[in-house]
């Protein structure tokens, strides 16, 4: 169709006031288009100085800023716990009428854990936890519930700062314990204080050692000489195959116990003292050596692990020495997984340091022990657990009325 100049439609019959207003769309949309659009690698444009084309200052590095900084991980807080409730049957333990019967005794114990750690770039990390139990008593977190429904006592079992590069560590403060042990030496809440250093060989080898080193502040006084120990240990991991770890661990701990002062029976307990209580009879030198096997067993949800812990105290004349061998079969870790333990171990008086070896029982030291488990997995973060002890001293300078003690323990744990 043809048009005059002066017409109203053009040749593809657009009306003419139509087509003034689609120019001005144009021309007004046009600069914002061309801001938004990124240009391709083969374009070649003119810097604009429009705002839009300058980098923002949160794009940019700081002049202070090293590359380092700028590809270090921001900072990532952790949060994790668990509560444990027991009920305990201990046989032999209240007195009757009777002078020589004694009835059980039955309580509820609870324990509350809660750790936050906190990642400062790539190696340093910050980490404190929270733990039911008694101040003064290292070796427990239990609470027994009772006591006219009093409140709940709690503190710091942990506050530390630690470092890991590749096979490197080192921590200080109040951390957990880096050595690889049993609760024959060590009990499991004994978190040392002071610092403590490794060194290993990182990635996944056949043969991997480790050094291990400790100067552990076990008491501070203004008026008695300090009380401390020094320790290491040496390790090897062997991985013949898929099937087979062999662990090789042995560690010498020395303490220097100048005073008592601060120490309660909790302490002592076990232990042979001076005559007027003061001090301990022997020194405490450990030479401890742990074995570590295991196995695949009968398959993922059952592998075999068998450990034995020998002890010896070089700082004393006799009643020196002390073993534990534990057997589990079965793992304790996804939904529907069953464990089992069987473990016997004995101590004699001075073969460890009372104030640090388990209290699983009322006897620290001199002592021969049975231990079965059983643990059932409800879920990932639910557990199910027996434990029973059948204990008695190992040696006594009078006959012991008591004979074997036994020590039931029912316990249901989530962990989050």
């Amino acid at each position: 169709m043809k048009e005059s100049r002066n017409g109203s439609t053009d040749r593809r019959g657009l009306p003419r006031g139509f087509r003034l207003c689609l120019r001005a769309v144009l021309a007004a949309a046009l600069p914002v288009l061309s801001q938004a659009q990124t240009p391709t690698p083969t374009e070649t444009t003119t810097p604009s100085p429009a705002p839009s084309q300058t980098p923002t200052p949160a794009a940019m590095p700081t002049p202070t800023q090293t590359s380092e900084q700028s590809q270090a991980p921001p900072p990532t807080w952790n949060f994790s716990g668990d509560f444990r409730l027991r009920w305990e049957r201990t046989s032999d333990q209240e007195p009757t009428t009777e002078a020589d019967r004694l009835e059980p005794r039955r309580r509820w114990v609870v324990r509350f854990r809660s750790a936050l750690t906190r990642q400062f770039g790539r190696v340093t990390t910050f980490g404190v936890r929270v733990a039911t139990g008694q101040r003064g008593d290292p070796n427990s977190t239990d609470i027994t519930l009772g006591d006219f429904a009093d409140r709940l006592e709690m503190s710091f079992d942990r506050a530390y700062l630690e470092l890991k590069n590749k096979g490197l560590f080192a921590t200080g403060g109040k951390f957990a314990n880096p050595f690889t042990t049993t609760e024959l030496v060590w009990d499991g809440d004994v978190n040392p204080q002071g610092v403590a250093a490794s060194i290993g060989r990182p990635g996944k080898h056949q043969v991997t050692p480790k050094l291990t080193g400790i100067f552990y502040v076990v008491d501070e006084d203004t008026i008695n000489p300090d009380s401390y120990m020094l320790g290491g240990q040496g390790q090897v991991t062997v991985k013949p195959s898929s099937s087979w770890s062999l662990v090789l661990a042995g560690g010498y701990y020395d303490y220097t116990i100048e005073s008592l002062r601060h120490a309660d029976s909790g302490d002592t307990r076990g232990n042979r003292l001076t005559p007027d209580g003061t001090q301990y009879l022997s020194d405490f030198d450990l030479l401890d050596a742990v074995l570590t096997l295991d196995h695949a067993g009968f398959g993922a949800r059952y592998p075999i692990k068998f450990v034995a812990d020998y002890v010896k105290n070089l700082g004393a004349e006799g009643k020196d020495d002390g073993f534990g061998l534990d057997l589990f079969v079965g793992r304790a870790s996804a939904k529907g997984d069953l464990r089992f333990r069987y473990g016997y171990s004995q101590a004699e008086t001075d073969a460890v340091l009372a104030a640090f070896s388990h209290d699983n029982t009322t006897l620290a030291t001199n002592y021969k022990q049975h231990t079965a488990t059983v643990d059932y997995q409800v879920l990932k973060d639910m557990q199910l657990n027996a434990t029973w002890y059948v204990y008695r001293r190992l040696s006594s300078p009078l006959p012991d009325p008591s004979g074997w003690i036994t020590r039931l323990r029912l316990n249901a744990l989530v962990s989050w």
